[in-house]
């Protein structure tokens, strides 16, 4: 989610020329779409809850898979920063 908000704020200022534009696009495009993702992640946690309210209580995690986690978010920041690199040359 991080990223996509700081590619949006690097796309608002590297393509908008006046500070008045860039400001009202950025916080007007922002709100709107935390207030629809906000909106869409309730409903859909509600939903879930509604068909296995016990879904929290029954998992079972082994420790391999605990120890795999997060190895892949590392490798997709550093393929968004090269992107974002790159851009900004083309651009």
């Amino acid at each position: 989610m991080g990223l996509f908000s700081i590619t949006q704020i690097w796309l608002a200022i590297k393509l908008m020329g006046q500070f008045e534009t860039w400001l009202t696009t950025l916080l007007g495009a922002s709100g709107a779409a935390c207030v629809m993702l906000a909106l869409v992640l309730f409903r859909e946690e509600q939903r879930e809850l509604l068909l296995n309210p016990l879904k929290d209580i029954s998992k079972e995690v082994h420790t391999d898979e605990i120890a795999k986690q997060g190895r892949g978010a590392w490798m997709g920041i550093a393929i968004w920063f090269i992107a974002m690199i790159f851009g900004t040359i083309a651009i």
